[in-house]
Parts: C-alpha cells; sequence; structure tokens
C-alpha cells in the first residue's frame, strides 16, 4: 500500500447530510448515552483538613527554603510553591466562607429538667 503525503475524503456510501435537507433520525437512537461527571460538594471539614495538609507542606517547603544556598535555582521554586500554596490556602478560605456550602447540623443540648 503506497504512502499517500496528501489529505483526501474517503468516498462513502451515506446519503448527504443536514445541509441537503436530511435529517438523520435513527443516529439518535444509536448515539452513546453522555456520561457526566458529577461534582462532589466538598463539605466544611474536608476544606479544613486540605487546608490542613497545604499548612503542613507550606511550613517543609518554608524550612527547606532557609537551608537552600542563596540565589539557588530550588531556592526561587520554592518561593514559587510557596507563593502558590498561598493562593490555595486563600481560595480556600473563601470557599469556606461561602453560604453554599452543605453545613453540618446543629447539635441541640438535652431538655433541661
Amino acid at each position: 500500500m503506497p504512502f499517500q503525503d496528501t489529505y483526501f475524503e474517503p468516498k462513502s456510501s451515506a446519503p448527504p447530510l443536514a445541509a441537503d435537507g436530511y435529517e438523520p433520525q435513527d443516529q439518535a437512537e444509536t448515539a452513546p448515552p453522555k456520561i457526566s461527571a458529577q461534582l462532589a460538594q466538598p463539605t466544611a471539614g474536608e476544606l479544613e483538613t486540605m487546608m490542613l495538609f497545604l499548612r503542613r507542606a507550606r511550613d517543609r517547603a518554608v524550612v527547606i527554603r532557609e537551608n537552600a544556598p542563596a540565589g539557588s535555582y530550588l531556592e526561587s521554586v520554592l518561593h514559587r510553591t510557596i507563593l502558590g500554596i498561598d493562593q490555595e490556602l486563600a481560595q480556600l478560605k473563601y470557599l469556606l466562607t461561602r453560604s453554599d456550602l452543605p453545613k453540618p447540623s446543629p447539635t441541640r443540648m438535652r431538655p433541661a429538667i
């Protein structure tokens, strides 16, 4: 089979499409169903856990940066990493202040006797 270096349209025996007034009715039934990814709403507890993890990672990066030689590539990478972690922490704080997060059910005190 020879190699062709130009693109060509394959000839098919299919009828012309909607531009010529043809509406394919049977294709809608054979189309695969769309699978939609459902995004889970994070809870306040999950956001707190993420923030704790990021704070610990930031603290480690600060310690390593302090021990790195001044002006080194490692120091500049850690500086950018710390700035990125700070930005993520700010976004998570914003998410915590949003009112549409699922709130834990309030606990009621037992009735006084």
